[in-house]
């Protein structure tokens, strides 16, 4: 399954009426549905109250470490309290896909990202990464920058 098709079977498993939209959610699902395996385990802890990592955690303690820690990130930016053990150095080692993943989970997280399946009807729903407000933000502080600029550059006087 691709995992526009592993997101909405998550997503659906929370009983919402409308697609997610909460930031903290919509991080943890990204990251828990980019492998057919987690996403079938993590589908067991997933319900109308929300997401269990811990057992998400028990339930995958056989898995690879970098699935292990991807699922430690997902859990600390789902529950912002969570201990995470993962270190810079081991997301360092996570390398393609799972580097590029966590990386646009941090921006989802944030709220500079967000997701958005569209056909959800269909067979081929297709996942989209709307960075608008990433990109709002780049305007933003390259403005800022030049403003800057301008007013510590010495100027000519007029003559």
């Amino acid at each position: 399954m691709s995992q526009e098709i592993n997101y909405l079977k998550l997503e659906t498993l929370l009983h919402r009426l409308q697609p997610v939209t909460d930031s903290s959610y919509q991080a943890a699902l990204y990251l828990l549905s980019t492998d057919e395996e987690l996403t079938d385990v993590a589908a067991k802890y997933i319900d109308s109250d929300g997401i269990d990592f811990t057992e998400i955690k028990r339930a995958t303690q056989g898995f690879d470490d970098h699935t292990q820690q991807l699922i430690d990130v997902a859990h600390n930016l789902f529950s912002w309290n969570s201990v995470c053990l993962v270190t810079p150095f081991d997301l360092s080692r996570l390398c393609y896909p799972m580097l590029d993943q966590v990386c646009k989970a941090l921006y989802i997280s944030a709220g500079q990202i967000t997701v958005q399946i569209q056909g959800r009807d269909t067979v081929l729903p297709h996942m989209v990464l709307d960075d608008g407000p990433y990109q709002k933000t780049v305007r933003f502080n390259d403005m800022l920058f030049q403003m800057q600029k301008a007013a510590c550059t010495p100027q000519e006087p007029e003559l």
